[in-house]
């Protein structure tokens, strides 16, 4: 008998240190090693505009990479 596999997806949380800064009237948020840059009009929304950037990121790295995997 021949084992039957799903794909099911997996959402897994990474810590990435990032580096934040009040300036102006408002934050910035950096995180050189993939190039992201992000602002707000406090922490907590830059915070946040840098886990959405993250996110996106990532996803399309894999995204990028899988494709590449599919092509081979």
């Amino acid at each position: 008998m021949q084992p039957h596999a799903v794909k099911v997806p997996v959402i897994v949380s990474v810590p990435i240190e990032c580096e934040f800064w009040s300036e102006g009237d408002g934050w910035t948020g950096s995180y050189p090693q993939l190039t992201i840059t992000v602002h707000g009009n406090n922490f907590e929304n830059t915070k946040r505009n840098m886990e959405a950037a993250l996110q996106a990121k990532l996803e399309s790295i894999l995204r990028s990479h899988s494709g590449s995997n599919a092509a081979a």
